[in-house]
């Protein structure tokens, strides 16, 4: 597989840019690629056609999984960076948030203009902590479509500026905390500032789920999940987990991916799960363990110790049968892995 393809995905993940990869899985030029960027076709695969003659289709296609495109089988990538979450305010809640945000593996940044929550922050785990205004430091802070911000900060004066920045930036989710009174405060002067109302109806306000939540523990907890459920509605893939992309970047040596493609009934890991096989018998990543991961490692085992020019397939993996039973893989469900050359 070129390389460049991975430099690609591997920009798109460090910028936040939205990104698509499709793989062709049907007979029009089965295991090609192309990758689509804010919109644009900014790679293909060599002598492929197929994905440039459907451009009109595939641009409008905001969904990862299979699909079908001009009846050929197609299974879409949604590439995403790791998630941040940019919490304006150092009080006690937020405190309890950077624990918990990392707990999940978010990225913690905290904004706070005063020295001494922002040094609590700090020693609290924060992965980065700004301590300046809080508009100066939003209007420096590159944001990206795997950005969460979480407004709660001491007064609304300071929630007006945090949203007004923050409604100018890519985003995944705004929270805005506060009483009714407060927070009809701040929506009322960034309405009366012309910001369009479609925007100001994206703030979660009250901010996190229903849970009755009291103490700011709870409250953190209301709020991740919260967050949590926003995130995952978005069925992006994040297979390319760390140390991953940079091993294909910066060795020659030979590689195969594996990747669950789709999956029927229960599996270990979802649709989008990676695996990167090395020719030592070590890898990066998993797609579930068990049975599934030790069928593919058999298969792979072989190709990767032939000298053989290694073409994509596809693996069918039965998590159902006697054997997985035994095994204690008892998911009940099957999933279809693409075995492609790296």
């Amino acid at each position: 597989m070129d390389k460049e393809l991975y430099k690609i995905i591997d920009e798109s993940k460090k910028k936040g840019l939205r990104t698509f990869v499709f793989t062709s899985l049907g007979d029009k030029d089965y295991g090609s690629k192309a990758v689509l960027r804010e919109g644009e076709l900014v790679w293909i695969s060599p002598d492929t056609s197929f994905f440039k003659d459907n451009f009109d289709e595939i641009k409008n296609i905001t969904k990862a999984g299979i699909t079908e495109i001009a009846g050929n089988r197609v299974y879409v990538e949604h590439i995403c960076n790791v998630s941040k979450i940019v919490i304006c305010g150092a009080g006690h809640t937020s405190i309890a948030l950077i624990k918990m945000g990392q707990m999940i593996g978010c990225e913690m940044i905290v904004i706070e203009d005063r020295e001494e929550f922002a040094a609590k922050a700090k020693d609290e785990g924060a992965d980065r902590v700004y301590c300046e205004d809080f508009s100066s430091a939003l209007k420096k802070f590159d944001s990206d479509y795997d950005t969460y911000f979480v407004v709660v900060t001491r007064g609304h004066q300071w929630d007006k500026e945090c949203i007004r920045e923050i409604l100018k930036k890519p985003y995944a989710y705004v929270g805005l905390m506060g009483a009714k009174r407060r927070v009809g405060f701040v929506l009322d002067a960034i309405r009366s500032e012309g910001y369009p109302e479609e925007k100001i109806e994206e703030i979660y306000t009250p901010i996190g789920l229903d849970i009755k939540s009291e103490t700011p523990a709870e409250i953190s907890i209301s709020i991740l999940a919260e967050i949590i459920s926003v995130k995952n509605a978005k069925t992006k893939n994040v297979g390319y987990v760390e140390g991953m992309l940079e091993k294909i970047k910066e060795s020659n040596e030979r590689m195969v991916m594996a990747t669950i493609v789709d999956k029927k009934g229960s599996a270990p890991r979802g649709v989008g799960a990676k695996a990167l096989f090395l020719r030592d018998g070590s890898f990066i990543g998993t797609i579930g363990g068990g049975k599934a991961e030790h069928d593919i490692m058999v298969k792979v085992e072989e190709v990767l110790k032939s000298d053989e020019e290694i073409k994509p397939y596809l693996l069918h993996v039965n998590l159902t049968d006697s054997e997985a039973s035994l095994e204690g893989m008892v998911c009940g469900g099957r999933i279809e892995v693409l075995i492609e050359p790296v």
